[in-house]
């Protein structure tokens, strides 16, 4: 469906964007506003459940053009299933680091990839908007 397929774009653009909105917004000043935009919880935890479910359901549902079932979504969706669930643990690392030392362990790793994952993220749902009959993308 040709709905979820531009759902999936921009959900995947706008998380990765407001992820990596630190760092972007250092090195270009118009992308400044996806920073702020993570400092919103209630907009960041939005993101972040509306990206990881259009990932879910993109694994079940073809995008226009589209002829593998699950192949043929499998990089827009992972990237979305990844990037909804690091908004979600970025916004919940205190009550989640406060429960013990193992989960503090594991939120730590999963951060330190935030910006990399973000600015990945963004790229592919570019590349899935320009590039829609590619089997992966």
């Amino acid at each position: 469906m040709a709905q979820f397929y531009l759902l999936s774009v921009l959900s995947n653009i706008v998380a990765g964007l407001t992820l990596a909105g630190d760092y972007l917004g250092e090195k270009m000043p118009f992308l400044a506003s996806f920073k702020n935009l993570r400092a919103n919880r209630t907009a960041t935890v939005t993101i972040a459940i509306v990206t990881l479910l259009i990932g879910i359901i993109k694994l079940i549902v073809l995008s226009p053009g589209a002829t593998i079932p699950v192949v043929g979504n499998l990089l827009p969706a992972l990237s979305g299933i990844a990037i909804g669930a690091i908004l979600l643990v970025e916004v919940f690392r205190q009550k989640v680091e406060s429960q013990g030392e193992q989960l503090k362990k594991i939120s730590t790793t999963v951060l330190s990839y935030r910006v990399p994952m973000g600015i990945a993220g963004a790229v592919i749902g570019f590349l899935h908007f320009l590039l829609p009959g590619v089997p992966i993308l």
